[in-house]
């Protein structure tokens, strides 16, 4: 094993339509908590690094409370199929490093 961590880039979605997914509202709703919450504590339990941007303190404060609750297997296998294999960002496969 390499040890590397990964990160969940922008692990929100950017406010494209991820938050707003049925699936994620029911998971967040059995749990009292937000969507947003939900995916953090889904990232942080497959062992991503995850860092999201905000400038509200409200948000902020939002996103350091997924410490307190955990996903199940069958929250984190529907979870799981909200992959659509889509990117908000660049490849890594195909970005133009420069060298």
């Amino acid at each position: 094993m390499h040890d590397i961590a990964t990160e969940a880039w922008s692990p929100l979605g950017q406010g494209k339509g991820l938050l707003d997914e049925p699936v994620l509202a029911q998971v967040a709703s059995r749990h009292g908590r937000t969507p947003a919450q939900v995916v953090l504590r889904w990232h942080l339990q497959l062992g991503n690094v995850v860092i999201p941007k905000s400038v509200t303190p409200s948000r902020i404060a939002e996103n350091l409370a997924v410490f307190d609750f955990t996903l199940d297997d069958e929250d984190m296998a529907a979870l799981s199929t909200l992959d659509t294999g889509a990117r908000i960002g660049p490849d890594p496969a195909t970005f133009a490093w420069m060298g």
